[in-house]
């Protein structure tokens, strides 16, 4: 069996997931490569807590190169500025040109900023390291000078989730400061109706959002598109101004441009267009996992929503790729796992209570979905996050 170089563009929940699965495969019979712009593994999930002081830098990343020192694959701290498919090529700014056998692309998102008229200078993320860092120096600055607060998922967003998250445990700090009574709370959504999440609801969801919100008096604007964000609030397209000393807004996604500058890689949003084994439809030795893959979304909905591929259904796309250059290496069937066939895991914090969501499908109809409520949730998500990033960083996936 000649020997197979395989190349992998990306370190998180997609890249390091491959690699280190990769390896456990093929052993030393073939070569591993990394190539991404850090050799931090950053825990998004607990980004949510990051502004409030509750976590640091030191919290939730780890080094990735110990491990791919320990297991023989290369790595290459680099950007990538282009691939060429054509002549199995990925063009690096400073080490050139890396040939492959096999390329997985496992990227991540490129955050658009710049498509609403003022989102960039006067709203707040928690998309990256440094935008959540930039939001907790916004938060002291509110806590100093308090006000209306308005979250946000935007047109086109996907992390829908994560902005949940954040919204109540704003609804949490605020309550803890002192503030919860003087200070109105406000969620403006893409999404058609509340816990719609970008895969047409899961469960009870919707009917536990809308009592949560009625409860703590957080007002919601469904089906909102955003026509600008000012420094004193938002407006929507449908004219409606909503006041705001504090903006936190969940934007859309792009493929990374390096993806996008490249023919033929990607469709116009630069997101990558894989049969179910996540092998892309017309290179057929690339692969690609997480937010990188194009997802059509389940459903139309008024206003656009994204569909959210982060944490779990990432490494299971990952995994599903990397069996699948194995099977082509072997000469064996292809494998498939449709995205919408992905379990649902997901533990949504609200502060000091939470919901733990579970389901046999990503997208309906699902024989089993449950979602189990309290503060256990709360726990188990902190528990989790403790879990994964220690066996993480000590090469267990």
């Amino acid at each position: 069996m000649a020997r197979k170089h395989i190349v992998i563009v990306g370190t998180n929940f997609g890249g390091y997931t491959a690699a280190l699965e990769l390896k456990e495969l093929v052993g030393d019979n073939h070569d591993i490569t990394v190539i991404a712009n850090t050799h931090k593994f950053l825990f998004f999930p607990s980004l949510i807590w990051y502004p409030f002081g509750l976590r640091d830098e030191k919290d939730i990343t780890f080094d990735v190169r110990h491990q791919y020192s320990k297991h023989s694959i290369k790595f290459i701290e680099d950007e990538v500025d282009l691939f060429d498919p054509p002549n199995n090529g990925v063009i690096t700014r400073h080490n050139g040109i890396v040939s492959y056998d096999y390329l997985i692309i496992a990227t991540g998102p490129k955050v658009d900023y710049d498509y609403i008229p003022g989102l960039r200078e006067h709203s707040y993320s928690i998309v990256g390291l440094n935008p959540a860092q930039r939001t907790r120096e916004a938060w002291q600055r509110f806590l100093a000078d308090p006000g209306p607060v308005v979250i946000a998922s935007a047109q086109g967003a996907a992390c829908f989730g994560a902005a949940y998250e954040f919204l109540f445990n704003v609804r949490y700090q605020l309550a803890k400061n002192s503030l919860d009574k003087t200070c109105s709370l406000t969620y403006s959504t893409a999404e058609p109706f509340l816990a719609h999440f970008g895969i047409n609801g899961f469960g009870n969801a919707q009917q536990m959002c809308e009592w949560f919100f009625k409860h703590y008096h957080i007002q919601a604007h469904l089906n909102a598109s955003i026509k600008e964000v000012r420094a004193d609030g938002v407006e929507l397209e449908n004219g409606e101004f909503l006041p705001s000393k504090f903006t936190m807004i969940m934007p859309r996604f792009l493929g990374i441009d390096a993806v996008r500058n490249t023919p033929q890689l990607a469709n116009d949003k630069g997101f990558i267009v894989t049969d179910k084994g996540y092998r892309h439809h017309i290179f057929p030795n690339i692969f690609a996992a997480g937010v990188a893959v194009h997802i059509a979304p389940p459903g139309e909905t008024p206003v656009p929503c994204g569909v959210p591929k982060t944490g779990y259904p990432t490494e299971q796309m990952a995994k599903t790729a990397v069996k699948n250059i194995i099977a082509d290496i072997k000469g064996l069937p292809q494998v498939e796992q449709a995205f919408e066939d992905i379990n649902a895991y997901c533990i949504m914090d609200t502060g000091n209570m939470g919901m733990m969501i579970v389901g046999d499908h990503m997208v309906s109809p699902r024989e089993h979905e449950y979602i189990i409520p309290g503060p256990e949730a709360h726990w188990a998500k902190i528990a989790f996050e403790k879990y994964f990033l220690f066996s993480r960083k000590h090469g267990k996936v």
